[in-house]
Parts: C-alpha cells; structure tokens; sequence
C-alpha cells in the first residue's frame, strides 16, 4: 500500500454548486497536484477560487470553451500554467502504482456516473476528474474534488477501469473506449 499526503480541495470551496463549480473537477485535482508539487500544505477556500477563475481564464483564451476539456488540454493546462509535467498515457494498474511510487500523481477522467459514489448529488456527474493519490488492498485512494466528502475516497480498480474514458468534444459525452490518464510530475 502507498498514500501519498495531497491538500485536497472540492470543486466547489465554497459550497457554490453552480454551473462553473459543478464543471470544476479539472481545474480542482489540477491545483490539488499544484500544490502538492510546491509543498502548499492547506488550500483555503479563497486561494481554490481564485485558482479556478486562473484556469478558467486561461482555458477560455487557449481554448474558447471551459466547462469540459479531454485529457490532453487538462495535460496541456498543466504544462503551460503550472510548469508541471503532464503526460497523457493508456490506463493499467501498473502504470498507476508505477507513478505513485516514483512520487508522480494521476488525474483520472472518465463518466463519474458510473462511479457508484453515495456522496455525488444524483445521478453523478456525466463527465469527471480526480487525483488519484495512492492504493491499498482495496484499490485506489484518490481525492475526488466531486464531494466535501472526497478526500482519501477508495475505488477499486475495476470501477476505475470501467468508468475511465475521455470527454469526446463532438459527440458532447464520454468515450469510454478511450481510456487514458494524466501523469503529473514535477
């Protein structure tokens, strides 16, 4: 087993389940894994908002859109607004262990309907993000910024693996065929 210690956030620091903060899951486990990798050791809901409102921002000048954005814009937000290293590579167990051992954390994607989480508002968030930060018997311990509840939240690997896919921009819904994480390092 390994847990690796990240200041978790909700999407919504503020208990403000509006339309920006209900789409906010990429922004939250991105700055969870900021301050991780800047050993930020608390984030207050007032520094969480203002982070958002940065991504947001940047994501609206880069991308023109912000409410749901794939895999590799997350990577490339990563990259570009935090100078961390993000890289975009096929789901396994392995490769999961593999990066939380060589003290790297994975956002995870995919439908958070299919989840099974008792915490989500029902019936879930169609399209979702989390910080995946360690792992034990049980399966992988994460910090889901989709629930007040969401620090050190346990799946196991087959509901992860299930429910992993990508926003697909086109057809306006998860690929579930398409199941690939993000590796973020320093």
């Amino acid at each position: 087993s390994l847990l690796v210690k990240v200041p978790f956030t909700p999407q919504a620091p503020t208990a403000n389940w509006d339309e920006l903060h209900n789409e906010a899951c990429e922004e939250a486990s991105v700055i969870m894994a900021y301050a991780y990798f800047n050993q930020i050791k608390s984030l207050p809901p007032e520094v969480v908002e203002r982070e958002i409102s940065k991504l947001t921002d940047w994501q609206n000048d880069n991308y023109g859109y912000h409410l749901s954005i794939d895999t590799n814009e997350v990577a490339k937000m990563v990259r570009e607004v935090y100078k961390l290293k993000a890289e975009v590579v096929p789901l396994s167990e392995d490769t999961i262990k593999r990066a939380l051992a060589d003290n790297k954390l994975v956002i995870w994607p995919g439908n958070g309907q299919l989840l099974e989480n008792p915490y989500y508002k029902q019936p879930g968030p169609i399209y979702h993000m989390f910080l995946i930060t360690g792992y034990n018997e049980k399966g992988f311990i994460t910090n889901d910024p989709g629930t007040k509840r969401g620090q050190d939240l346990q799946y196991t690997y087959d509901i992860l693996r299930g429910a992993t896919g990508n926003w697909n921009h086109d057809a306006h819904e998860v690929d579930l065929s398409d199941k690939k994480i993000i590796i973020v390092s320093k």
